[in-house]
């Protein structure tokens, strides 16, 4: 098959009766782009080098023999690769083959057991900014001594049911600005050690067994400004305990706290503008001595046992708990 020159991006999808890649687009010099879709009977990628390929995004392709696994293929010039719902015969990813890649995301390979880098290594992949792992059932591993992604600006790990801890050295990662962790039952705890310092936006979403504690070491992160912890928390009945969290902190939500039945200490929070408090089904007490002068939005939904005690203040009431200028009960807004 014959690729018009120059050919920048190709999409190649439905294509069912395709067994493999032609040479052709491997070896086009100035396809930078792509995109192979739905190919349920795809199989292999042809060798050689694919000089320009910048962006290499593959999904639902569950035959296709990974290009990399056996490398078959470089790609020293990539930058994105995303594969997902695809490549059951991919079970390692070896990091140190894309030297220029500033983003990854993997997605529903089921058989990916670890992200690797030989021990012997002492490249870094300076250029990785994200790192999006979703839908990993056996994903257990990561490097040993951490990932060497020294640049890492954001990373998001989801439904990785057997992940029981994030990477070695997170915590140095000074350009590490944002976190998301979801579904990851396994995971029982975090450190200072695997929290940056620079870390701006954290959100820890059902993951059961991670309770937010003092030794986490969030009071520390002086740079976290937005935190949202979503989940049961079990047997945590007062939020947040002392020093817990930074006084700059100008963002919480909090939901589905399943024990949680007074919130508390908020005084010292004094850079707090919006506060959102959601399907606390046994919460029965807001703060004794107020909120911080700072709090701007006040959203609480789905409190049962605080609902009756809510809707009988009026605005003038509000104004002696906070200087709030909303407040947002069930979706009924006072202000």
């Amino acid at each position: 098959m014959a690729l018009p020159t120059p050919l920048h991006s190709l999409k190649i999808e439905g294509c069912d009766a395709l067994r493999s890649i032609p040479k052709s687009v491997i070896k086009n010099p100035s396809l930078e782009h792509l995109y192979i879709i739905n190919c349920c009977s795809l199989e292999s990628f042809p060798k050689g080098k694919a000089k320009a390929l910048k962006i290499l995004y593959i999904r639902n392709c569950k035959k296709l023999d990974f290009p990399l696994a056996n490398k078959k293929i470089h790609l020293d010039a990539l930058e994105d690769l995303s594969v997902g719902s695809s490549c059951d015969s991919l079970t390692d990813l070896s990091l140190h083959l894309f030297p220029k890649l500033r983003s990854l995301s993997i997605w529903d390979c089921a058989k990916l057991q670890k992200l690797s880098m030989p021990q012997n290594s002492q490249k870094k992949l300076t250029s990785l900014e994200a790192l999006e792992i979703r839908d990993r059932p056996n994903l257990e591993d990561f490097p040993t001594g951490g990932l060497l992604t020294p640049n890492l600006k954001s990373i998001w790990f989801s439904n990785c049911k057997r992940l029981k801890k994030l990477p070695d050295q997170l915590g140095t990662f000074e350009y590490l600005k944002s976190m998301f962790i979801n579904d990851c039952p396994e995971l029982e705890t975090l450190s200072i050690q695997v929290l940056p310092s620079k870390l701006s936006l954290l959100r820890i979403n059902f993951c059961n067994k991670l309770i937010p504690r003092k030794e986490w070491g969030l009071h520390e992160l002086d740079s976290l400004c937005q935190l949202e912890i979503e989940g049961e928390c079990k047997d945590m009945e007062s939020f947040p305990v002392e020093e817990l969290l930074p006084s700059n902190l100008s963002s919480l939500r909090i939901s589905g706290l399943s024990d949680l039945k007074k919130f508390t200490g908020l005084k010292k929070l004094e850079s707090i503008k919006t506060l959102e408090i959601s399907c606390c089904y046994k919460l029965q007490f807001l703060p004794d001595d107020g909120f911080p002068s700072s709090l701007s939005f006040l959203c609480i939904k789905e409190c049962p046992l605080l609902k009756p005690k809510l809707q009988n203040k009026n605005r003038e009431d509000w104004s002696k708990i906070a200087h709030i200028s909303c407040v947002e009960i069930d979706e009924e807004v006072i202000s």
